[in-house]
């Protein structure tokens, strides 16, 4: 979830601390969770207003325990009094602090809360208290769990890669070791939870140079296939793992990539080599949204009702990215320079069945004529991915044109656009222009990646006449 959805899930006036001039100065005690080391820091000191002198306002200053987790599931534990009030921005800059982290962290990481259903970054000024408290009401919201889900749901502060941060500074200021190990920590875990789509050969690359990271230069005597054989899912993503006739075992294709990656450079370059591999992908860095689509017609055509296809929504400061959560793969991706977009609520609000949904349009030649495509995703989360796309498209370009440059005709629906040329490359695989980074690395500049057979789409011409109606309901339906 983006900061701007924030504001619209919360008022915003909740998270404004109370205006006085009576403020209280804190000692912050810090100990590391899981292993991290432990201790009592004299400073540096937490500033909370105080809110006066009410028995409410008593309880907002008691002290209360606060664990911040990292991306290798170890936490940042301190005490805070008036840790009720605390805002996102006072924990994130006492786990900077704690870490040593430079001055990039700052804006690099965010304060996360994050549960199996639903994540949230926050903003400098929401007061994760608060958040937390009305966790069950934001997931009943946006999500579809069921109320036992939402019961059994715990939340918690994540510190995590910042979704708004541009992949292309990120190369040239992230260099210290402390910064790129909590990338690469994060990277990983959205290789191996399957978020981040991979072939076979850059999955198996990935774990060689995991195994380089975590255990050292191969060694022919220890790193047998033997000593992955329990470890093969902290690795690979589950796609990866089944075993079969035609495939050599998992823990043996691990153990060849780590003799193959095997090698002497310092942690902090492994974690660069990892990371360069990474961001040659169009979705890394991205926030993930749940949402579904149609599924393109099976054989029997339109006799049968196929049920919709499960995606991720990938957003990051760069473009608009869909991945198959069955197959496991990228199914489109639309740079914002070539998309225009809009959020919709379906007629009947509340009614069950019906969704929110968002329009994806981009355009593309198809028989040698420009053409613009409308792909229909459904998500309860839909009002999260528009206030995400508007916040970068205004990030990278300061305003959003209201009509698309290459076009001046109406399109159905009216869509907000951000489209500064008709140029359109349509790849099978990641289409990236290259810009070289302070790593020596290439940076990819996402095109667009539109596998069409894969997705319903109804098609426009460019004065905004339907060419072809791709969905097999009636257009535009909202109930699912």
């Amino acid at each position: 979830m983006d900061e701007e959805a924030m504001d619209n899930v919360i008022p915003m006036d909740t998270y404004i601390l109370p205006n006085t001039k009576n403020t209280l100065v804190i000692p912050v005690q810090y100990r590391a969770a899981e292993g991290r080391g432990s201790g009592e820091v004299s400073g540096p000191h937490l500033v909370i207003p105080s809110p006066g002198g009410s028995a409410y306002s008593r309880n907002l200053t008691k002290s209360i325990e606060i664990c911040v987790f990292l991306a290798d599931k170890s936490g940042v534990e301190f005490s805070v009094d008036g840790g009720k009030m605390a805002t996102a921005q006072d924990l994130h800059e006492l786990v900077v602090e704690l870490l040593e982290l430079t001055s990039i962290a700052r804006d690099l990481f965010a304060l996360w809360v994050t549960s199996p259903l639903l994540e949230i970054q926050l903003r400098p000024h929401h007061i994760p208290f608060r958040v937390v408290q009305q966790w069950p009401d934001l997931v009943q919201k946006y999500t579809s769990a069921t109320a036992e889900e939402i019961i059994q749901d715990e939340p918690v502060l994540m510190f995590r890669r910042n979704v708004f941060f541009s992949k292309a500074r990120e190369m040239r200021e992230a260099t210290d070791a402390e910064s790129l190990r909590l990338l690469y920590e994060e990277a990983k875990f959205n290789v191996v939870e399957s978020r981040c789509p991979c072939s076979s050969a850059d999955c198996e690359k990935l774990a060689g140079l995991q195994a380089v990271i975590e255990h050292g230069q191969y060694d022919h005597n220890q790193h047998k296939p033997a000593f992955y054989k329990n470890k093969v899912r902290s690795y690979l993503p589950e796609y990866m793992c089944k075993s079969s006739w035609l495939k050599t075992k998992a823990e043996t294709r691990i153990s060849h990539q780590h003799m193959r990656m095997s090698t002497k450079d310092p942690q902090d370059a492994l974690y660069t080599k990892y990371l360069t591999h990474v961001w040659n992908m169009p979705f890394y860095g991205s926030a993930f949204f749940k949402g579904q689509i149609e599924r393109p017609a099976g054989i029997l055509g339109t006799w049968t009702q196929n049920p919709d296809v499960e995606v991720f929504v990938a957003i990051n400061s760069e473009c608009v990215n869909i991945i198959d959560r069955e197959k496991h793969e990228l199914t489109l991706s639309v740079p914002f320079e070539k998309l225009s977009w809009e959020y919709m609520q379906p007629p009947c609000q509340g009614q069950e069945g019906r969704m929110p949904c968002l329009f994806l349009q981009f355009m593309c030649c198809e028989d040698r004529s420009m053409v613009t495509n409308l792909l229909q995703v459904f998500s309860k989360q839909a009002a999260m991915m528009d206030a995400m796309i508007e916040s970068c498209v205004l990030m990278k370009t300061g305003s959003v044109p209201n009509t698309p440059s290459s076009c001046t005709a109406p399109v159905y629906p009216p869509l907000h656009v951000h489209n500064e040329n008709g140029n359109t490359d349509a790849d099978a695989g990641y289409a990236c222009t290259q810009q070289m980074g302070e790593h020596g690395v290439a940076a990819a500049i996402p095109s667009l990646v539109a596998h069409l057979e894969r997705l319903v789409v109804s098609t426009f011409n460019l004065q905004g006449e339907c060419m072809k109606d791709g969905s097999r309901r009636q257009a535009w339906r909202f109930d699912r």
